[in-house]
């Protein structure tokens, strides 16, 4: 793809404000483990996706992060509950959850992108609301990017500090199964560069999404991530319900 300077920076500001900071929350407010997720609209609903080795099925607490408010406490969104997605084998009725999971949130639910530094806020955004119709397939001709938090610090027992990255410039390798696999222009920087942004959309330079961060892997220098277009069944199964 042919990128001017001006519409690179545009696109990997855009890239900030497409990932969500999900946390799980313990008794009194505690927060226990950070991951990532995206909201979508679907059939008139919103709904936020995020990963199932994060938002585990057996754990209750996970919120989304709104904003910090005017006294510097976090404000959280807690959905009523995640659903999570798997396939059926007709011939055994045996059923195979994938790493998906999904909850439906008010259709007026705002969160916010917020960059501070120790002298206050530098900038604040509305984080990104993909439409449905805006979930694509990855291909070879398209550039690809995510981003997280990642490096976080605990200061007190319901506020953190941490770092937002940005990783564009990936391309599509090949898929098995329902895993996209993408190439990172750069030398895998380790793990724990990745730590937090399981969950995190994977978008294409059309600013559309195509999956979300599961895993990476060193000898192969990728980033895998799951394709949402598997989620869509289970947001109109649940956009039926009118369970917000």
């Amino acid at each position: 793809m042919n990128i001017t300077v001006s519409e690179g920076h545009d696109w990997r500001q855009w890239v900030c404000v497409t990932s969500i900071p999900l946390v799980h929350l313990g008794e009194g407010g505690t927060v226990l483990r950070i991951g990532s997720g995206v909201t979508i609209n679907h059939a008139g609903n919103r709904f936020v996706l995020a990963v199932e080795h994060v938002v585990k099925r057996d754990a209750t607490g996970w919120a989304l992060v709104v904003q910090q408010d005017g006294r510097r406490q976090m404000e959280y969104y807690g959905p009523n509950f995640f659903t999570y997605i798997g396939e059926i084998t007709l011939s055994s009725g045996e059923i195979r959850f994938l790493d998906l999971c999904a909850a439906q949130v008010s259709p007026q639910l705002k969160t916010f992108y917020e960059h501070r530094t120790p002298r206050g806020l530098f900038e604040k955004l509305p984080h990104h609301v993909f439409d449905s119709s805006y979930i694509a397939l990855p291909n070879t001709d398209q550039i690809y990017a995510f981003s997280g938090r990642v490096r976080t610090e605990m200061h007190g027992h319901d506020t953190f500090v941490s770092d937002m990255v940005v990783y564009p410039g990936l391309t599509y390798s090949h898929t098995e199964r329902e895993i996209h696999h993408f190439k990172l222009p750069v030398e895998h920087p380790g793990h724990d560069a990745f730590h937090g942004c399981s969950g995190s959309p994977i978008v294409d330079f059309n600013r559309k999404v195509v999956a979300l961060v599961v895993r990476g892997d060193i000898p192969s220098n990728t980033v895998q991530g799951i394709a949402i277009s598997h989620v869509l069944p289970n947001l109109a199964f649940l956009a039926s319900r009118g369970v917000a």
